[in-house]
């Protein structure tokens, strides 16, 4: 495995979060200041910029400023532990919510809690009036009483971080989205910020109306705890929460605080997410050989850094852009490593792409079995069952196969799993399956403790992008081959290449067809039913554009005759 110590991963990755933390500081230190600029609005235009700029330069906005940063970064701690490392399987419902009540998980979710309370709370500590102090002195007594309108806006920030959490329960296991088409950083951010406007009004609308809901039945208990923490003499004052609600300005302060916390929240993902997912070159080692010695990081290492996601994808989406794109670099993977020599360059990023391609294919094929399995278990175990057994039965059937090979067949069966162990062993192993077996017929465990078909196929998936990045370069690679490669090198892979495309095409035809219960909760989600998609759309181009450029030498490259019968499709353009 390929470590971050390789000169410049830990150097690359710390520069793209460090741009991504700075953005986002700034990004949000704007919007602060443009709030500041709304809520002192006046018609007095010099009273209006001075009161502006007092605010800005206080020591409430510095503080805010500092606060901010730290916030910033400790999300940058949370984004870099989850980007950095593959992303969980949960394999029941069970497991993901024991993995969601770790300690890790809970201090994470404590973190947006808190982070919710401090910018509301920062927020109200900048502006003035009724929601700039917690308490205020009484008009017709001696002493101080609570402001409900200050810690009901102050809760609300605490609401705001938990309902990010339970609306978007993957938000902390978030996975990177590449962009289809290379653009500039601030034409990315434009495009996702007019994406997201309309579904974070509404998700903030949302929590606007649950946390005025949930307020209403909890504002005693709120008063009291408030009460109970201040070593002060406090006036109870009157909780008339229904005339509350007819203030629209509470209301919509209410709203601005969950839509701003929310923006602030996504915001910071989605530069983390354009910074990390921006395109870098790397080199190819000066023998093509892979040294695990060597402090340089080659295009090879990357390709090999199953256990660092985003340097994976990173890998993969330059090799594409190569393939693709770049004559000059392609001619470098086209040379040998010395005249007469061996061409590793090649070897390594064919060995790489195919060991992907059949080990996503495996992996497909693992579930459609599965799947299948559950739904032949009858007749599987009737299978088992001797023919002898049924003889009085079939007395006036015409016997088309012999009865030789059927007894071949139990013999093979019973050779499959010979003897082992004592036979208390054997005992106790048949009862721990007997009762495994009765445990998950009942419908409450299963729902709990059964592994979810849609959990493994949504986990696989979720590497699709990597196998449509690995198909497309492989095929332009050898198309491009035809012209530019002087030394033959590729051709020897073609069969090879084609073989690894097919597995892949045959199994996402199997597991369309299966699962029909695991693809309509599937059909649902946006992303995995967009990744299956693009899959099946890469697959078939990818072999076209072989077949279409190697139509003429396919009888040269020596593929099997079922290949060959598999290729007619495409060779007769029916795909």
């Amino acid at each position: 495995m390929i470590e971050t110590d390789k000169k410049g991963c830990r150097e690359l990755l710390m520069q793209r979060m460090a741009l991504a933390i700075i953005t986002s500081v700034t990004l949000q230190l704007l919007l602060v200041c443009c709030l500041v600029l709304f809520t002192n609005l006046s018609m007095d235009y010099g009273r209006w910029f001075e009161e502006t700029w007092t605010t800005i330069t206080s020591p409430w906005m510095w503080a805010y400023f500092i606060i901010l940063i730290i916030v910033t970064i400790l999300q940058g701690f949370v984004c870099s532990k989850n980007y950095l490392h593959p992303p969980p399987y949960y394999k029941s419902r069970f497991v993901k919510l024991y993995k969601t009540l770790t300690f890790q998980s809970l201090l994470l979710r404590a973190l947006y809690v808190i982070i919710g309370g401090i910018i509301v709370w920062l927020h109200l500590s900048l502006k003035k009036g009724n929601y700039s102090s917690l308490t205020t002195d009484s008009n017709i007594t001696y002493g101080i009483y609570l402001q409900e309108d200050y810690y009901f806006l102050l809760f609300s920030g605490l609401w705001s971080g938990l309902y990010f959490l339970v609306k978007t329960e993957n938000a902390t296991k978030k996975y990177l989205q590449f962009p289809i088409i290379a653009q500039s950083k601030f034409f990315q951010l434009r495009r996702k910020l007019y994406t997201m406007f309309p579904t974070l009004i509404i998700s903030s609308m949302w929590s606007t109306l649950y946390y005025v809901i949930i307020y209403y039945f909890l504002r005693l208990y709120c008063h009291e705890a408030l009460l109970s923490l201040l070593s002060v003499q406090v006036e109870v004052k009157s909780l008339n929460f229904v005339i509350k609600l007819l203030n629209l300005s509470l209301i919509l302060q209410l709203w601005l605080h969950q839509f701003i916390f929310i923006l602030i929240i996504s915001n910071t993902y989605t530069l983390f997410e354009i910074c990390l997912t921006e395109w870098a070159p790397f080199k190819f080692g000066l023998s093509g050989a892979y040294n695990p010695d060597s402090s340089e990081m080659t295009l090879i290492d990357v390709l090999s850094m199953d256990k660092i996601p985003i340097m994976q994808h990173l890998g993969y989406l330059d090799l594409i852009t190569l393939a693709q794109k770049e004559k000059i670099r392609r001619s470098t993977l086209f040379t040998l490593s010395t005249p007469g020599g061996h061409p590793y360059n090649w070897n390594c990023v064919v060995e790489k792409c195919t060991n992907l391609l059949k080990k996503f294919s495996s992996d497909l094929n693992m579930i459609s079995a599965k799947s299948q399995d559950h739904s032949v278990s009858y007749s599987t175990l009737t299978a088992r069952v001797p023919p002898v057994q049924h003889t009085k039965y079939m007395y006036h059937m015409r016997k088309l196969i012999p009865d030789v090979p059927s007894t071949s067949v139990v013999e093979a069966d019973t050779s499959e799993a010979p003897y082992s162990g004592s036979f208390m062993q054997k005992f106790l192993k048949q009862k721990k399956e007997a009762v495994t077996a009765y445990l998950f017929s009942k419908p409450l465990i299963s729902y709990i403790f059964a592994e979810q078909d849609e959990n493994k196929i949504r986990y696989v998936l979720h590497n699709g992008q990597l196998v449509i990045w690995a198909a497309e370069a492989i095929s332009s690679l050898a198309v491009f081959s035809l012209n530019e490669d002087s030394y033959g090198i590729v051709q020897k892979d073609v069969p090879i290449i084609i073989n690894a495309l097919l597995s892949v095409k045959q199994a996402l035809d199997k597991l369309q067809k299966s699962t029909v219960s695991a693809r309509k909760k599937l059909a649902d989600d946006k992303l995995i039913r967009e990744i299956f998609t693009s899959l099946r759309s890469a697959i078939k181009g990818s072999l076209y554009a072989i077949v279409t450029n190697f139509e003429l030498y396919i009888n040269d490259l020596s593929l099997e005759p079922t290949t060959v019968e598999q290729l007619q499709g495409f060779l007769n353009y029916k795909e």
